[in-house]
């Protein structure tokens, strides 16, 4: 089933490896320091940037230039698992600021899905994807995919991260933020393990916390995987929010598939796997859209489900 809707409405300065992207003249830098031990299995991105540098570089011209990225390489192999076996997690959403009773109500996911725009340093593309705004204790962290923030295969960062909640055909309603760092699996190189956490500055339209603006979606770990859920993305053929529904199915290397989910091309990558989606808007993030991986069957949609290894990016990223 596919349906569509238009919308109005950290600092871990830590790295394993030397990942660093330097970029000069108009690009923000991106480097990691390694001064402290990182979370097991994660790796680390600090952007040392301005907010006002990295706003500066995305022109309207670069913005409408910029186009889905590719995904990395799929195995030709690979075998279907069952559901998570580690200790289930959950954060409960949350309202905007300001709003009375904070826990498990009204974050609506069709406010916290945006557009992420970032810059490829190592071929001067600019590409998008989407995000979405999670609860966090910082209150400034969006899920999206790991291929939207690095290569994994040559271990270049991408730089000049801008992200808008309620994204809608080149609209802004609540503004704009940057980022201040980024963090990624790399236990599993593979689709699999496709999953990234961002941590943002402050910013949007008054200076604030993305989280106290438009709310966070509730976040999981090491869930069942066979449940009803939603899948939400911004393709960058529609430039708006679609999404498509079902039960989900066990598949390639611990992830999950929705059978006949159709419409989420390239631009959603990153997206959200929703359980949960009522109508208060208590929605619970379990996985994060990789891209097409799969027979036609499976409606190629394939979607990297969140384990403890995500567990250790996302506490990083939501400590920052």
């Amino acid at each position: 089933m596919r349906k569509s809707l238009r919308r109005t409405a950290v600092a871990v300065a830590a790295s394993m490896a030397v990942f660093g992207a330097l970029i000069s003249g108009a690009h923000a830098a991106t480097s990691p320091a390694a001064t402290r031990p990182t979370p097991p299995h994660t790796r680390w991105a600090v952007n040392h940037s301005s907010t006002r540098a990295v706003r500066s570089y995305w022109t309207p011209q670069r913005l409408a230039a910029a186009k889905p990225v590719p995904l990395p390489p799929r195995p030709r192999t690979a075998k279907i698992t069952s559901s998570p076996g580690g200790k289930p997690r959950m954060i409960h959403a949350t309202r905007p600021a300001g709003t009375a009773g904070k826990l498990q109500v009204n974050a609506s996911v069709w406010v916290t899905v945006g557009r992420l725009f970032f810059h490829n340093p190592s071929n001067g593309g600019d590409y998008v994807c989407t995000a979405n705004v999670v609860t966090s204790n910082n209150h400034d962290v969006i899920a999206t995919a790991r291929h939207c923030v690095m290569d994994i295969g040559t271990g270049t960062w991408y730089t000049n991260f801008q992200f808008a909640p309620t994204y809608n055909k080149g609209s802004a309603p609540y503004g704009w933020w940057t980022w201040r760092s980024a963090g990624v699996r790399i236990d599993d190189t593979s689709p699999g393990g496709d999953n990234a956490f961002i941590v943002l500055t402050t910013g949007g339209n008054s200076g604030a916390h993305v989280q106290d603006a438009v709310g966070g979606s509730g976040i999981g770990f090491n869930w069942s995987t066979n449940n009803y859920a939603h899948a939400i993305g911004i393709p960058a053929s529609t430039d708006y929010a679609v999404w498509c529904e079902g039960t989900s199915v066990d598949s390639y290397n611990g992830g999950v598939h929705i059978p006949n989910c159709l419409g989420l091309s390239g631009g959603a990558s990153g997206g959200p796997f929703i359980f949960n989606y009522q109508s208060d808007g208590s929605a619970v993030q379990t996985a994060s859209f990789f891209g097409s991986w799969g027979s036609s069957t499976d409606g190629n949609s394939y979607f990297a489900y969140y384990r403890d290894a995500a567990w250790n990016v996302y506490n990083g990223a939501q400590n920052a």
